[in-house]
């Protein structure tokens, strides 16, 4: 009898006026929307080189004339405008950074993974194999230990605007085999990579945290590698010779023994310094070879690659004051596209550091960790960089009394007001529609300055702050 009650109070409150009573309101048929972003189970398939591994992960009984098919658990995370292939089994790496919107890939990813440098000394194992895509290592120099190591995988947060996922890995076991060079004793420490998916967004935003959960200091390296090729062909992603090294940086240091490479930039008078010209676009790597960002990279928040040739571009965007290493590889543009050696492929290979360079270690108070956020944003139209941060990408100058000014929004298209400024007081102001796709901005200025000035971007989500100098 109460629920027959409870029944004629619901009926009677769902009738409105000009509604026969008794009659029953039909359910709707309009569905809820889909949710914007997604996370789905898949697959990837792989080809390397027949070999083995001893119970030290040394490598052994290589066969190069015989190809062995692997296939990879992946997790795809999805937006309107990007799809991230995850691939935790296999060195806890973004294997895939395809632009919807272009569907262009911007991660180089090797069609055939070739051991080498076997019995060299040069890495932790001994040898090293080339997948490609954006990962960590950890916690030694060069590649590390981790970058074939299977990450544990686990979805933190999952709502249709947002999903948030981590990939992580505690070493804890000595490889007494490691070349001299290395420490090969387990340093107890963990890396957690967090990376999150927003609605709308044409970035896929991240976070490293390392973790000392020990009693000691622990001394290590840590690097985010990018092996990226921009406005790539998603099925067979390559490098182009217009692929350009977007930097805050005028000047390297190269390792007196990378010659050839060294040779084709002018030197400064310091010891294995150069100035940062003709290195710039892959097309100018003459030959293979090692740079770092001379002192360090802390003269900006933003680096990476743009593909000059379709004006695709993958931007990092971190705070450098944590990261002041950046390193720079590639096989050289030529010799990348012969594959030779046969390893070599034809990427921009930048790393990200804790240090500013490989074999200087950093070092951990126990019971304690490192953070540092690192946004990874895919952009279209921009021909250079000058500064970045969570909303915006930008290339700014001033040229005469105006300043110029090209950017995209990471959210999608938005109104902002643009004023400029410097110690004096307002230089300009205009208010412009930012799209997702580059924006050109003329901001003219009411006096002339000698700067620096100050441009901030104010939208609903909040105000971006950049520093231009003259």
């Amino acid at each position: 009898m109460r629920r027959l009650l409870v029944a004629l109070v619901v009926l009677a409150a769902g009738c409105t006026a000009g509604t026969p009573t008794g009659t029953e309101a039909l359910p709707s048929t309009t569905a809820p929307p889909p949710p914007s972003v997604t996370l789905t189970e898949s697959t990837i398939d792989w080809r390397t080189h027949s070999y083995e591994l001893t119970s030290f992960n040394t490598v052994t009984n290589v066969d190069p004339d015989t190809l062995v098919d692997v296939e990879f658990a992946t997790w795809v995370l999805e937006n309107e405008h990007l799809s991230v292939t995850l691939l935790p089994e296999f060195g806890g790496r973004i294997i895939s950074l395809i632009s919807k919107d272009t569907g262009r890939e911007q991660l180089y990813r090797s069609p055939v993974g070739v051991p080498y440098q076997i019995g060299t000394g040069v890495f932790f194992f001994d040898w090293l194999m080339v997948y490609g895509g954006i990962f960590p290592t950890f916690p030694a120099p060069e590649h590390g230990k981790t970058w074939f190591a299977p990450w544990s995988f686990e979805v933190v947060e999952e709502a249709p605007d947002s999903i948030t996922v981590a990939m992580s890995f505690t070493d804890t076991e000595d490889y007494p085999l490691s070349p001299p060079r290395y420490d090969g004793r387990a340093t107890g420490l963990s890396v957690t990579w967090i990376l999150t998916l927003a609605s709308g967004r044409s970035a896929i935003d991240t976070e490293v945290v390392i973790t000392n959960p020990g009693d000691v200091p622990v001394s290590f390296e840590y690097w985010t590698n990018a092996t990226l090729a921009p406005g790539a062909d998603s099925l067979a992603p390559a490098a182009s010779a217009g692929t350009e090294i977007v930097a805050p940086i005028e000047f390297v240091k190269i390792p007196s023994y990378w010659t050839t490479i060294a040779a084709s930039e002018q030197r400064t008078g310091i010891a294995e310094v150069h100035e940062f010209d003709r290195l710039r676009t892959f097309g100018g790597w003459d030959d293979l070879g090692i740079a770092y960002a001379w002192p360090d990279v802390r003269g900006g928040s933003a680096w990476g690659a743009i593909n000059q040739d379709n004006d695709d571009g993958i931007i990092r965007i971190g705070d450098n004051a944590i990261t002041p290493g950046l390193k720079l590889w590639t096989w050289g543009y030529e010799r990348s596209l012969r594959g030779d050696p046969p390893e070599a492929g034809p990427y921009v290979e930048l790393w990200a550091g804790l240090t500013r360079e490989f074999f200087t270690s950093t070092t951990i108070d126990p019971l304690s960790e490192i953070r540092f956020p690192e946004t990874w944003a895919i952009t279209s139209g921009l021909e250079g960089v000058t500064d970045a941060d969570e909303h915006f990408v930008i290339d700014a100058r001033i040229s005469g009394d105006a300043i110029e000014l090209t950017a995209a929004a990471l959210g999608g298209a938005t109104e902002a007001t643009l004023t400029a400024s410097d110690a004096a007081g307002p230089l300009g102001r205009l208010v412009a529609e930012i799209g997702r796709d580059a924006t050109p901005v003329t901001i003219p200025l009411d006096r002339p300055s000698d700067g620096p000035i100050e441009i901030v971007l104010t939208q609903p989500d909040g105000s971006s702050r950049f520093v231009l100098s003259p």
